[in-house]
Formats: structure tokens, sequence, C-alpha cells
């Protein structure tokens, strides 16, 4: 049996020394993952005849085009790796090359067979990545990208000084490369401005993918990865099913990298002559921009849409960083004071440069054609040179940590708990009497209430559900697009239709007793500014608890011994009480009702919700009415539940 490429892959991995290596693993369409070429083998009888029964003509693809809005877009991206091997051997370890190769020109094999003179190899795959540059890059036109970008300015590279150094020390000629060779930018704000510029001052710039594009690519990623437990809320997309008021747990944005020869014609030179080891021949292809030595915080999927760049990396030796190390640009005191204050936390004698003390193994250097995908970790350090002018696009991911999570959900969980806990801080000041309102000395006030916060902790773990409350299941669930709830919707709809119920009736009738905010005889007094404010009031995700359907693989079945408690950071208030005083109608008693549910909102500066959502229902008012008494009378519902269940 002729192993495939995928188990190639997979046993020199599983036979991989545990060292501390290259920093990068480098997978090609014809190569394993040693970098050897694979020889085309003797297929077996039983082997042709499958080949035969699964033949395709020979102008079908033998690649995937890459498509931001594929549920299968990170597998495209990573093939011939499986997304199963890339998370368990890469993500957030080190870095991996998917490079996109015909196979090799073979000249030895080619003259023994007498068919005359070597040929040039092609590199690199364009058609992989035409889809995104045609139906969202505008054809990679520099002008139309910074009119549409998401960046409210576009960057500009200045050029730095040529400055000429006599030959001195190893190291004091890396430390004079890095002066002189330090990245200055300008912001531009008017897209025609910058791209002038860009054009005649042959500067390459930087800005953010049009808002489409970005919000495909970072909240499909972010899924796929389950970085921010998938959990993405873009700004301004209305198409967002969203679970909280604009607090998410991911996050990220979509960088173009736009070279100095930038506009219409992108792609359109030749390739640049192939040296050593597939790379650029430097010295008939002179580097044009070089972006220095740095890290960053994100977890990053870099795609090459034209043009050629040079990478070389380097692992570095924080893991999981919370800010980037930017000598290649940034010189200012308070930045670099920044930076190194929190790497610091991580490593002790951490430094702003790029040396063998912020570092761990080797470097090396790859080459991104058209169609190659790079995928490098947060804190991996990395040197980018640009070969031939040409646009490069990078994902950037990134979300709330675990130390976030926790501290922003026990503020909200003290807030709530006593009302110490929200005393603004008041120190007694120096010869104030006993009688002061400061009360105790600050210290020993804050000591006591210190002194309290084990036992509260305790009772929130073991009694109030603890992790699960901070991260109730539906945030364990990514968001979907409004297309995808409409579309299971549709089904739900066919499905009472098949078994006798006239579902197209219900929902008519719900639909027309449920008028309250929108024009009706309750509705018609309102003013357009009133019917704008109270629908603002109602967005996001409206759940019918009387026929409502988990996603896939949720249950609701209770088990024998299941203790109900109340989440401490939730919080049910109905609709009427917010509404009202806004429109000044009452809500109809003869149709659905209404409630807001907030999750773990009082963490943060604008009390945004980790989730929000809408419950409606006409079978189970009296229930959900008798939790709102519960909750105004500071009475745990699931534990009296219970109590009357007798469970």
């Amino acid at each position: 049996m002729i192993p495939t490429m995928e188990e190639n892959i997979g046993n020199a991995y599983d036979n991989a020394p545990a060292t501390i290596g290259s920093p990068v693993v480098v997978i090609t369409d014809h190569q394993d993952v040693a970098g050897e070429d694979v020889p085309p083998k003797k297929k077996s009888k039983s082997d042709r005849s499958n080949c035969k029964k699964t033949k395709q003509s020979s102008s079908s693809p033998l690649f995937a085009i890459l498509k931001p809005e594929s549920d299968r877009l990170l597998d495209d991206m990573l093939h011939p790796l499986s997304k199963a091997r890339f998370f368990k051997h890469h993500f957030r370890k080190d870095a991996v090359c998917i490079q996109r190769r015909p196979q090799p020109f073979n000249e030895e094999r080619h003259h023994k067979k007498g068919q005359g003179a070597t040929t040039t190899q092609t590199l690199g795959n364009k058609d992989m990545v035409s889809h995104i540059c045609q139906k969202y890059l505008f054809d990679l036109d520099a002008r139309q990208l910074f009119a549409e970008t998401s960046s409210e300015n576009v960057f500009l590279w200045l050029r730095p000084p040529q400055v000429s150094t006599p030959q001195q020390s190893n190291t004091t000629a890396k430390s004079s490369t890095r002066t002189s060779s330090a990245l200055n930018s300008v912001e531009i704000t008017d897209p025609e401005t910058a791209y002038v510029l860009h054009r005649s001052g042959s500067h390459p710039a930087y800005c953010r993918a049009p808002p489409e594009l970005e919000q495909l690519l970072v909240g499909n990623l972010l899924r796929q990865t389950g970085l921010g437990g998938g959990q993405y809320h873009p700004p301004h997309d209305p198409e967002m099913v969203s679970l909280g008021g604009n607090m998410t747990l991911g996050r990220g944005e979509v960088e173009l990298f736009i070279g100095a020869d930038s506009g219409s014609d992108f792609g359109t030179k030749p390739f640049p002559k192939v040296g050593k080891n597939g790379g650029a021949d430097a010295k008939n292809n002179p580097t044009k921009h070089t972006t220095g030595w740095h890290t960053d915080f994100q977890e990053n999927f870099t795609i090459q849409l034209s043009g050629i760049k040079k990478w070389t990396l380097r692992r570095g030796n924080i893991r999981h960083p919370i800010r980037a190390t930017t000598p290649h640009y940034c010189r200012e005191a308070s930045v670099v004071e920044n930076q190194l204050k929190v790497a610091r936390m991580s490593r002790k004698n951490y430094g702003f440069e790029y040396d063998d003390n912020n570092t761990l193994g080797e470097e090396k250097e790859i080459y991104l054609y058209p169609g190659d995908v790079l995928y490098f970790p947060s804190g991996m350090w990395h040197k980018v040179e640009s070969v031939e002018a040409g646009v490069s696009m990078n994902v950037s991911l990134m979300g709330t940590t675990w130390a976030s999570l926790v501290c922003n959900s026990l503020q909200h969980l003290l807030l709530g708990q006593d009302e110490r806990w929200r005393e603004v801080v008041t120190f007694r000041p120096p010869n104030a009497s006993a009688n002061h309102s400061g009360g105790d000395d600050g210290v020993a006030r804050l000591q006591k209430l210190l002194g309290e916060l084990p036992e509260i902790i305790r009772k929130f773990t073991t009694e109030s559900g603890g992790a699960i409350s901070l991260m109730p299941p539906a945030l364990c669930y990514p968001q979907r697009r409004s297309g995808e709830v409409e579309e299971e919707e549709e089904k739900w709809i066919e499905e009472l239709q098949r078994i006798g119920e006239d579902a197209d009736s219900d929902v008519d009738e719900a639909a027309s007793d449920s008028v309250c905010i929108d024009g009706g005889e309750n509705g018609a007094d309102m003013t357009n500014e009133e019917v704008d404010e109270a629908d603002h009031m109602t967005w996001g995700i409206v759940v019918s608890l009387d026929d409502f359907v988990g996603p896939p693989g949720w249950s609701s079945d209770e088990p024998s011994n299941a203790s109900l408690v109340k989440n401490p950071l939730a919080s049910l208030i109905p609709m009427a009480i917010v509404t009202t005083p806004v429109t000044g109608s009452d809500i109809p008693n003869n149709g659905p009702k209404k409630y807001i549910l907030n999750v773990n909102y009082a963490g943060n500066e604008m009390c945004e919700s980790h989730v929000r959502v809408v419950l409606e229902t006409i079978d189970h008012i009296d229930l959900m009415d008798w939790y709102i008494g519960c909750e105004s009378k500071a009475i745990d519902a699931g534990k009296l539940y219970c109590e009357v269940k007798g469970l």
C-alpha cells in the first residue's frame, strides 16, 4: 500500500526528535516534511483501478481556491497538512509554511530522456488566491484598496537614508545596521493623497483590508482555531448574530502590505530567476524593502497574494506574550519601557533587541510566492524582505486571556456582593479626626476586604457554578451569520409542515400579536426616532422559549442528580421595563412577552455583556415572572426550584 502524502508527513512528525531546531516546518505539494523530493512510485493494480474510478479531467485543479466564506478555509490553507496535525504540532508552538509548487524540474532525468535543454520552473500558484483578489481586493488595485480600507489612515513607509559605515566588528556592525534600517512611517488620511505618494515616491504601504473581507477571514479563522472561543463581534456587521453587547473574547484584523511598485499591474512581471533552495537570486533581484526583526503578540496567518517575500524566523523565549517587541520600528522611550516591563513579567532579563538573549534555536529563511501560506505563532522573531514588489495579506488573531476573563468576572461578582466593594477608594487625610468619612485607614480597610476574598471565591466555585458561570455554554458555540440562522429556521418550519403543523400561520399570528414597538395599535403614535431607539434595544438574538432548539450536540436533558443554581453574573430584565420609558406605550398583555438576559457585564468600564439575548415566550410567562420575582428579592431561583421539586 502506497502511503499518502499525509501519512508521509505524519511519519516524519512522529519520528522527529524533541529538540529545539528549525522554527518553521516547510511543507510543499510535492515534498515530504523533511524537504526531500517525493519520487513518483509505481502504482499497484488496485491503485490504478482506484485512480480510474476517480479520474479527473486534465483541466481539473489539484488545489482548492481559497475562499474566505468557506467552512473549509483553514483546511484549504493548510493542505496537504491536516488540521489535526497542525493543532497538535504547530498551533501556538512553531511556524509552518505551506508552499504551492508543481513537481520540480529534474535536469538529470530530462537529459536522459533526450528532451533537450532545461526550462525554468514556475513557483507559486496565483490561481489559489484569485478568488480573494478578484472578489474582495479589487484585483489588488492600490487606489481602491486605500479607498475601501478598514483603517482610518493609510501608512506609508519612508525608506531609511543610506548610511555608509566602515568595516567594524560583527557585534558593532549588527547594531549599526539596526539603527540605520529602523522603519519610519507617515499616516495619510486622504486615500487619494496616499495613492499619489505611494506611486510617485515608491513608498511601500500598509493598511487594513476592506471590512467585508476582514470580518469574513477573522470570524472564520477564530471559529476554526477556537481562539477566544470563536467569539467575534465585528463592528457594523448586521449579518452577524451576536451574543453580547460588543464584548468579545476573540478579535483580529487583516493587514495588507503593499509593495512599492504597486498598482493594477501587481503580479504581471515575471518571477525573478530562481536561486538555490527555491529562493530568489539576490544578485539579480535585489531586496527592495525590509521590515527588521520584531515579534507580534497575535497568532498570524500570512497569505502571499502577489510578488515574492523572503522571511527569516527564529523562536522567541516568551510564550503567549502580552505585548510585541518592536526594535525595528519604534524608538520612543515610553514604548520601549512599556514593552520591556510587560515582557519581564515572564523573563526577568528580557531585552529590547534581537539577539541570543531573547531567542531560542536557529534562524530559518523561507520564500513566499503567490498562493503560499505561512502560520507563525505569537512571540516568534521574524524579519521580512521584499524580493519582488507585490501584496501580502496577514490575518492577526487575538483574544482575551484567562487572567482577564477571571479578573473581570471577579469584579462583576464583587460589585454585586457587598456595598463595601462598590465604595470609592478613600484614605483618611493626615491630621483628620477619627470621625472623617474615610473611616479606617485605607490600607487596613483593604486588608479586611482581602481577608473575605477567599471565602467569596470558594462559594462561587463550589455553590454558584464557578467556571461554567464565567463561560456559559452559549460562549462555547461560535457565532453564525444571520443567513445560516435563517437557513436553520427554514428547515425547522419545513419539518413542522411535514408533520401537519401550520407553521406559517403560527408565525404570522405570533408576529401580529407582538406589535408593541414597531407601529400598529400600540405604536402608532411613536416618532421615527422612538421606533429606532426601541428597535435598538431589542437587537441581537431573540430566543423562543416555547420552541427552543439548541445547536448541534447540545442537550437540555436534566440529569437525575441535577442541582440548579442561579448564575451570580446573570441578570434578567422584562423588556417592558426597558422600552416603556422610551416609547411611552405599554406592552400588550395578549402577545408574547420578552425578557432581556445579560451575563457577565460589570467587569468593563462600559458594562458591555459577554452574553445578551432576548428571551420570548407565551407558554412560560408565569415561570419567567416567578424568576423575576425571585431576583427582585435576592432569592436563588435555582435552589428554590430544586427545593420545590424535591431535588
